[in-house]
């Protein structure tokens, strides 16, 4: 019996600061790097990968508002939103509820327990 939502994801390794090297978003895996940029963070839908500023890192609040704006990225773009011409509000809502959020949560838990 799975007694969370989060229990039913898979754990991922951490690196060395802390950050888990993945995340799973809409049943995808996304790599998690830390990198040397200009922005503060980007996504690579096709890579399946989340680039991280080196930057981002110098508060656990800087953090994880880069992870969350990146994953979510990540989200509409899993979900198909992000190559709609037009967004559709309630199609928009249902995925960051069902999509993004389960990801973020689980991702800002590990952070936050250091896990």
């Amino acid at each position: 019996m799975v007694e969370s939502r989060f229990d039913a994801f898979p754990s991922y390794p951490v690196t060395m600061n802390g950050i888990p090297k993945s995340v799973l978003i809409g049943g995808i895996v996304f790599r998690i790097l830390v990198k040397r940029m200009e922005s503060w963070g980007e996504m690579h839908f096709e890579e399946r990968e989340i680039h991280i500023s080196e930057k981002a890192l110098s508060t656990q609040k800087i953090l994880l508002d880069t992870l969350m704006h990146e994953m979510l990225h990540a989200s509409l773009s899993v979900s198909g939103i992000s190559w709609c011409d037009k967004y559709e509000e309630e199609a928009i809502v249902r995925s960051i509820e069902n999509i993004f959020f389960p990801a973020f949560d689980s991702i800002k838990t590990k952070i936050t327990n250091g896990i």
